[in-house]
């Protein structure tokens, strides 16, 4: 008879069942409401409001604010609701300057580790981006951009820099201008600087790639962000 404990990490390699709960969907149904700013920064939601919007019960969205409130987007309020939590100045540059050097970082690793599997996978969101340069859909084109930057941390092979990335860009959506994909000129010159750190990449040009990441990063705040970035 095998014993649980020897049974530790031997499904790691494929990974194990996972079962999406209404909690999973409730958080990240509500997180992508706040990120994609259907829910505003010091508005009242009711969890009967948010139990009706999503059509379950409180149990399940109450556990999702809870992991939310943890993770800094809401705030709740005793016999009222819940409210987004606004970032202040401090915050935003706080934001802005830790992706700045996340992306460098990831940019490199990436030059130097990417497989022939990771090159075409950014390629192919480089190209979804290139067949969609003028979408109405804002929140497509944020997730297309957003993609295309998870696939480069995903070429790093290094899971703490994914994870830490990964919630950067989720908070960096919170004040986004939703003005940067209705210019045609600016939504140019980001797919022009996209492909400037693929060919880095793929050609394994590391100290290329990251000084193409943190031009590209510093383009884009002096042209949607310049009232928030300080250098």
């Amino acid at each position: 008879m095998v014993e649980s404990g020897s049974m530790r990490g031997f499904f790691s390699e494929y990974g194990r069942i996972e079962t999406v709960t209404y909690k999973d969907q409730a958080y990240q149904l509500i997180k992508e409401a706040i990120l994609y700013q259907k829910f505003q920064a010091g508005v009242t939601y009711s969890q009967e409001f948010l139990c009706q919007e999503l059509g379950i019960s409180r149990t399940p969205v109450r556990e999702a604010l809870l992991e939310l409130q943890k993770e800094g987007y809401v705030q709740f309020f005793r016999g009222k609701g819940i409210q987004v939590v606004s970032l202040d100045q401090d915050s935003i540059q706080d934001i802005l300057e830790i992706r700045l050097y996340l992306e460098q970082i990831s940019a490199v690793l990436a030059a130097k580790r990417a497989s022939i599997e990771d090159v075409a996978s950014i390629r192919e969101c480089l190209e979804q981006q290139q067949h969609n340069p003028d979408s109405e859909n804002i929140d497509f084109c944020y997730r297309l951009d957003h993609k295309f930057h998870r696939a480069i941390a995903k070429a790093t092979h290094n899971k703490h820099l994914f994870q830490m990335l990964n919630s950067t860009l989720d908070h960096y959506l919170r004040f986004e201008m939703l003005s940067i994909y209705n210019n045609v000129k600016d939504a140019s010159a980001i797919l022009n600087e996209h492909s400037e750190i693929y060919d880095a990449i793929s050609t394994h040009n590391a100290e290329k790639a990251g000084e193409m990441a943190k031009m590209h990063l510093r383009n884009a705040y002096h042209r949607t962000l310049s009232q928030y970035w300080k250098e």
